[in-house]
């Protein structure tokens, strides 16, 4: 299944980096692939996730690398990547 990251997604991921860098460029980095990297277990499993509790009317999901949620949603052979949001924050439309 392709992946694709929305601007907001990426937008998301390079304030992750930015805010925990500010600490440790080494956690930083280390944070950001392991969400790359369960984004991209999710090719293979693209229906692990669960349903978004603000939109259950969506069909949106989400998986968690904590401390952050990923949401996303299938289409056509895709998985778009819309955000990522840490559990401290609500999820905002």
């Amino acid at each position: 299944m392709k992946i694709i990251w929305s601007a907001e997604a990426r937008k998301e991921l390079r304030a992750i980096k930015r805010f925990i860098a500010r600490d440790s460029e080494y956690y930083a980095a280390r944070m950001v692939a392991s969400i790359v990297e369960r984004v991209e277990k999710m090719a293979v499993h693209p229906t692990q996730g669960h349903s978004v509790h603000e939109y259950p009317e969506q069909p949106l999901r989400e998986v968690h690398q904590d401390p952050y949620r990923i949401i996303y949603q299938i289409s056509a052979g895709q998985i778009e990547i819309i955000t990522i949001v840490h559990f401290k924050k609500r999820l905002q439309s």
